[in-house]
């Protein structure tokens, strides 16, 4: 049976685009699906099988006479193979000829357009979209001409901004040649596809494209007639029946189009159709709006954070504050409800660890008094940029979450009443857990056991709510004190606040740095140990401490036993702590050593000092507005504030252990994985996550090869630390897709400010050059230089002492470095815009810490 070589509009959708080439094949869904096209035939990709005998068999050309009407005029359009494609349409690569009449000219026609795929131009566009040279195929479309008096083109996504919910309609008068030759000016009309609104830009159009009476055939380029150039080629009715249309061909099609159409009289005909190529990310992406911040969460994860951490972390934060809110009553409806949200309170962005601050205001809507946490909370966090949030809520949502409300109210005024009793049970209950892990002995433990240690640890989250509880006391107490003298009308009254923070003994965060400097004090009192500490290099020191003095030996593996955890990203799991490498404990004692002034009874009488003065104004400021009984419950609301930060403090000493704990086993982990081959190397544990090592375990893992795995990975997260990100942006819709993460401040920073400002957070001027330090690498001799840092933790505390002052980026009063600096007595501002941008190390500044400013001495002395 001979194979045929034209089939009609109807026969040809039962074929595929090999055979029908791409054009063809869209015209046959078109024609499939009943839309308006005019009637057409293709000569399939079969006639054409010799490029270099250019001429149509006897039986082909018969055919054609048969099909065609002497009389009419006909279109005759390319269809190669790939043409009109997703990712390749081919638009104005091949010939096409228009109002083409007779048997002779229609053949003519057809020979040209086969010419045409083996054109230059067609060529090259496919060598430009590595399209293969081999083996090319077309076929040639012939389709009753429309002589319409207005075309265009509809793109049912628009190709500019990239919105898929609108979409942009090009016409002009006369035929469609004008619009895809770029000769005719053209109307545009931006529509919502899903809504009634148009955008209409009406131009003025001077020329179309249209028949060649003359000639008889063809077609040329004629003026407009001038009253009609500046009026809209369409209607409002062609408008919407075109929308219709579009519609209907992208929904079924499943996929952006762009639709080539022809109005003759009244009638709209489509012409072809083919998927839109390259269209643009979205400008206005449609999605959810999340305000992005890291003030306070780069306290605890500075800088790219790796898979492991951030996993863990996650889950942490979501089982602590479940339980919590558990604890205060709330229902386990509710907080089935708010799964996405505590399942959402961390990001991670480019390797950076983010508050998603949206669901952090969701979350204390569960609490009463939504206004007073939220401006409570802002302060604690130290955002630099308060959000506006606004949960729309009718009064009925209200009444019905009335209830929970007053039960988490009444659950809170209990829990707060008995604070201490909650902190000590839970601190006796950490050790017990804690001691139950057996950390010396995590070598001798198998894989599947370790991952049953880790089980273990993710229970002792379970039991978390007093912190949570002290961090919300704390919150709460914090702003009280502050509305206290704030209303008092007392000057510069958040200065005053950080000063009356001062002096408060017991602070597990102090205790590291007092426990080194009593260290100094033993070594400078022998001479053998301080001819060590000047000769031998950090990474040696242990095992010569060992060799020289065993009784002092011992102390330093106290202070690794008890403050091990504490370094720089101590929650980082893929920290070097102090019990990997103690270097840096050793780099500080030596630091300590060079300042002979520094003891622990010099910064307790200097805080005491500032904790008398700030009483005195404060307590003053408060009888004389308000009484004396009022200042009788100033000082209560005072202690509880200074209560609640000292448990907080040494609460979060736990967390460190707890997230040390982890570190320990993960790494172990790592070893053996390495050991046994699976990982290249004992630390690429830290690119994978929480999930993957436990479905590894369980069976459900969907890769169980890790190592391609982590070289991705970490080529990924080693492109992230060259790139810089803001602490504060927003993203709408997907939030990694077509996102810029840029940040716009009320007020630029500009590099040339000479005095910048901050929130003073303990008093005193120092006129000192500052040292720029990042991270533990870097050198640490201040010797009296004033720190200068984007954010710290509590690992930093020990270099606090050598410091002059400390100038922090982020952060808030309630932050470590806020609270440390305190108990020191040594000059501090945090949250200073841009401050490691604009200033350099080595250049010399004037810090006032109780009105939070520094002065640039070098620009001055420049200018």
């Amino acid at each position: 049976m001979n194979e045929k070589m034209i089939l009609s509009d109807l026969e040809a959708s039962v074929y595929d685009e090999s055979v029908l080439g791409g054009k063809a094949k869209n015209l046959a869904w078109l024609t499939q699906n009943k839309l308006p096209v005019p009637e057409w035939f293709v000569i399939t990709t079969k006639a054409f099988t010799d490029k270099e005998n250019l001429e149509l068999s006897p039986i082909i050309r018969k055919e054609l006479q048969d099909r065609i009407n002497k009389d009419s005029f006909y279109a005759v359009r390319s269809s190669a193979v790939g043409e009109d494609a997703a990712l390749a349409s081919f638009a104005g690569q091949m010939d096409s000829f228009l109002f083409q009449k007779g048997i002779d000219a229609v053949c003519d026609s057809v020979l040209k357009c086969f010419a045409s795929a083996f054109s230059d131009r067609a060529i090259s566009y496919r060598k430009q979209h590595g399209i293969s040279l081999e083996n090319i195929k077309i076929a040639v479309i012939i389709q009753r001409m429309i002589n319409g008096r207005v075309s265009g083109v509809f793109f049912t996504a628009h190709p500019v901004n990239g919105s898929r919910r609108h979409g942009l309609i090009s016409s002009c008068f006369g035929i469609g040649e004008g619009i895809v030759s770029g000769i005719c000016n053209t109307d545009e009309f931006t529509v919502d596809m899903y809504g009634s609104e148009i955008k209409s830009n009406i131009n003025a159009k001077d020329c179309q494209i249209v028949f060649d009476k003359e000639s008889g055939i063809g077609t040329k380029k004629v003026d407009v007639d001038s009253d009609k150039q500046k009026t809209s080629s369409l209607t409002d009715s062609e408008l919407r029946r075109l929308i219709e249309l579009g519609k209907i061909i992208s929904e079924r099609k499943q996929f952006p189009q762009d639709i080539e159409w022809t109005i003759c009289g009244d009638d709209i005909y489509i012409l072809q159709t083919r998927p839109i190529t390259n269209l643009p990310q979205p400008i206005s992406p449609i999605g959810d709006t999340i305000i992005w911040d890291n003030s306070n969460i780069q306290e605890s994860y500075c800088g790219v954070t790796t898979p492991l951490t951030f996993t863990f972390a996650s889950r942490a934060y979501a089982n602590v504050y479940e339980q919590a809110f558990l604890a205060l009553g709330t229902s386990k409806k509710i907080l089935q409800e708010m799964a996405p949200v505590l399942r959402n309170l961390l990001g991670l962005i480019k390797g950076r660890v983010y508050y998603n601050i949206n669901n952090w205001y969701r979350l204390i809507l569960v609490l009463p008094s939504f206004k007073t946490n939220k401006e409570d909370m802002e302060r604690m966090m130290g955002l630099q940029d308060p959000v506006d949030f606004i949960e729309n809520i009718s009064w009925r949502g209200k009444l019905k979450k009335f209830p929970s409300l007053f039960r988490a109210f009444i659950k809170l005024i209990f829990n707060f009443k008995k604070i201490d009793t909650l902190v000590s049970d839970f601190r006796a209950m950490f050790k017990e857990e804690y001691d139950l892990i057996e950390r010396s002995k995590l070598h001798t433990f198998e894989i599947a056991e370790l991952m049953k240690k880790l089980e273990r640890l993710n229970l002792l989250m379970y039991k978390w709510q007093t912190p949570i509880i002290n961090d919300i006391y704390v919150s709460t107490m914090n702003g009280r004190v502050h509305r206290w003298l704030k209303s008092a009308q007392v000057q510069n009254h958040v200065i005053l606040q950080n000063n009356l923070m001062s002096g408060e003994e017991g602070i597990e965060s102090t205790e590291p740095t007092k426990f080194l400097l009593r260290l100094c004090a033993e070594i400078r009192n022998k001479p053998d140990l301080l001819n060590l500490f000047a000769e031998i290099e950090n990474h040696n020191l242990l095992n010569a401490i060992q060799i020289c003095d065993s009784e002092f030996y011992q102390k330093c593996l106290e202070y690794i036993e008890l403050y091990g955890d504490r370094c720089i990203g101590e929650l980082k799991l893929e920290s070097i702590t102090l019990r990997q490498d103690p270097s840096f404990m050793f780099a500080i004692i030596k630091n300590f050593l060079k300042r002979p002034d520094l003891s622990i009874n010099n910064l307790s009488e200097k805080e005491m000092k500032f904790r008398y003065e700030a009483e005195k104004e404060a307590f003053n400021a408060i009888e004389t507005k308000f009484g004396k009984r009022k200042l009788i419950k100033f000082k209560s609301d005072l202690k509880k504030l200074r209560g609640a930060v000292k448990n907080r403090e040494n609460l979060r000493l736990m967390r460190t252990r707890v997230f040390g704990l982890a570190r320990d086993i993960y790494a172990e982990i790592g070893r053996q994985l390495a050991f046994y081959g699976l990982l290249e190397d004992k630390r690429d544990i830290f690119y994978l996550t929480v999930e993957e090592l436990e479905t590894y375990m369980e069976g459900r893992s969907i890769q169980s090869i890790f190592k391609p795995l982590v070289a991705t990975r970490k080529a990924e997260y080693e492109s992230y630390k060259s790139q810089e990100l803001p602490h504060h942006f927003t993203t709408v819709g997907p939030v990694y897709h077509n996102n810029k993460y840029e940040y716009h401040s009320a007020k630029e920073i500009s590099t040339t400010d000479n005095v910048l400002k901050g929130i003073g957070c303990y008093p005193g001027k120092v006129e000192k050059t500052i040292k720029l330090i990042f991270s533990p690498e870097d050198e640490l001799d201040l010797n009296g230089q004033i720190l200068c840092t984007i954010r710290t933790d509590p690992g930093w505390a020990p270099l606090f002492p050598t410091a002059g002052g400390i100038l922090v980026e982020r952060g808030s009063t309630l932050s470590h470095s806020a609270v440390v600096a305190r108990e020191l007595g040594i000059p501090a501002i945090v949250n200073i815009p841009g401050l490691t941008k604009i200033l350099h190390d080595g250049e010399l500044v004037r810090m006032d810490g109780e009105k939070g400013t520094i002065e640039r001495l070098n620009n001055k002395h420049e200018q």
